[in-house]
C-alpha cells in the first residue's frame, strides 16, 4: 500500500483526529507534515527550486518545510501527497465585508460587486495556495488536494452576513480553484457528500466540539475524509 503524506493548513486537525480512530496497522500508512494556519497564504508562501526539484515554504507562522523528490521518496517512492490548502473559503467569507457588499445579482441595499471584482477577490485570496500546489505537483506528480469543509451555518462571522451571499461566494470560489487545479493536472478529494446539507452548508453534527471554533470540523468528519483519501490513493495507479 502507498504511504499517504498529508500536509497543509489547520483543517488537517480534523483528519488527524479521524486518523486516531484507526487501528495501529492503519495508522502506519500515514505521515503528517502540517504547515500552519491558512492565513499564511495571503502572501507568496514558498520558494520553488526547479534545479533541485524542491519546494520550501516560507511564512513565519508556518513550520517551514522542504518538499523534494528526495525527502518524499525517503518516506516511500510510491507515496501520494495530499494537500489541504487551496480549497478553503473561510478567509474570504470571514474577512471581507459581505454585510455591506454583495454580488450584483444578489445586491439589495448592499454595494453591488461585478463578476470581475468577485473573480479578482477570489484570485487574490487563492493564488499563492494554488501556486504552491502547482509547484509541488511538478516535483511530485502523485499529488491531490483535499477540500476543506463548507462553512457551518452557526459560524459567528455569519451573524451580520446574508447566507445566500456567502453560499454564492463559496460556490464560485470552489469552482474557480477547481478549474485552476484541473489545469495543473491536480485531482481533488471532494468534501464527503453526506456531510453537506441541501442548502449547501456543512451539517452541524460535524462541527468542532469547541463552540469558539467557527470553521474546523470534528473527528467524525475527519474519519469520513480519511476514508475517501484512502479510496482515492488505492484507486490511483
Amino acid at each position: 500500500m502507498k504511504t499517504i503524506i498529508l500536509t497543509g493548513d489547520s483543517h488537517l486537525g480534523a483528519i488527524r483526529r479521524g486518523w486516531e480512530t484507526l487501528s495501529e496497522t492503519g495508522k502506519e500508512r500515514f505521515a503528517f507534515w502540517p504547515l500552519g494556519k491558512g492565513s499564511g497564504v495571503r502572501v507568496p508562501c514558498h520558494v520553488f527550486n526547479a534545479d533541485a526539484g524542491s519546494v520550501t515554504t516560507t511564512p513565519e507562522l508556518w513550520r517551514n518545510r522542504e518538499f523534494s523528490q528526495k525527502t518524499i521518496a525517503a518516506i516511500d517512492p510510491d507515496a501520494i501527497v495530499v494537500v489541504s490548502l487551496p480549497l478553503n473559503t473561510s478567509r474570504i467569507l470571514r474577512d471581507y465585508s459581505w454585510h455591506t457588499h454583495a454580488p450584483w445579482h444578489l445586491a439589495t441595499e448592499e454595494l453591488a460587486l461585478s463578476d470581475q471584482v468577485i473573480a479578482k477577490m477570489i484570485e487574490r485570496d487563492s493564488i499563492h495556495a494554488v501556486n504552491l500546489v502547482r509547484d509541488l505537483a511538478l516535483i511530485w506528480p502523485a499529488l491531490a488536494v483535499v477540500e476543506a469543509p463548507r462553512f457551518f451555518a452557526n459560524a459567528s462571522y455569519l451573524t451580520a452576513k446574508r447566507l445566500d451571499v456567502c453560499l454564492y461566494v463559496d460556490t464560485v470560489y470552489r469552482q474557480t480553484v477547481r478549474q485552476e487545479l484541473a489545469a495543473a493536472g491536480v485531482d481533488v478529494v471532494a468534501q464527503p457528500a453526506a456531510t453537506i446539507l441541501p442548502q449547501g452548508t456543512t451539517a452541524l453534527k460535524y462541527d468542532h466540539p469547541d463552540p469558539a471554533d467557527d470553521h474546523h470540523a470534528n473527528e467524525a468528519y475527519g474519519r469520513l475524509v480519511l476514508d475517501d483519501i484512502i479510496r482515492y490513493a488505492d484507486a490511483t495507479g
